[in-house]
Parts: structure tokens; C-alpha cells; sequence
């Protein structure tokens, strides 16, 4: 029920934009986390439907590889996120 899931730049110094389409209402979770599975940005969209697009920095946090996910009822899609 989630499509065409974009993130870019990706690797990136920084800034990411983030990009997907739920065809259906549904509650979303959206997470940042590091290689250790600690959140770093985490929130909900409640009954979501349409296109979503925001952009978020992590500018502040160490250079190396962190994770975005997406949390449905039906599953979680995780994509790498390279911080240069």
C-alpha cells in the first residue's frame, strides 16, 4: 500500500528528502535510526492517504549509515541512508 518510495540525495551531507505515496488510508510510522536501533526522529501520520514529501537534516548527527522505515499494519519497508 506504499509506492514509489524516494530518497535523496542519498548519500548526503546532511539534508534528506524523503518521498513515498500511500494508496490507502492508513496510520504510518515514520523512524530514523541509527546502526544500533536508537530512534532519532520518529512520528506518526494518522489515517494517511495521498503523497508525502518532507525533508529532514541530520547535519548534527555522526557521518556513516542510519536507517528510514516505514511502519504500516502491513509491514515495515526500511531503506539505508548514507551520511557523508
Amino acid at each position: 500500500l506504499i509506492d514509489n518510495i524516494q530518497v535523496f540525495p542519498n548519500p548526503s551531507r546532511g539534508v534528506f528528502n524523503f518521498k513515498f505515496n500511500s494508496r490507502e488510508k492508513q496510520n504510518i510510522q515514520i523512524k530514523i535510526l541509527n546502526t544500533v536501533g536508537e530512534k532519532l526522529i520518529s512520528y506518526n501520520l494518522q489515517m494517511f492517504i495521498g503523497e508525502y514529501t518532507k525533508e529532514f537534516d541530520l547535519a548534527n548527527h555522526a557521518k556513516g549509515i542510519y536507517l528510514f522505515e516505514i511502519e504500516t499494519d502491513e509491514g515495515v519497508i526500511s531503506k539505508k541512508l548514507i551520511l557523508q
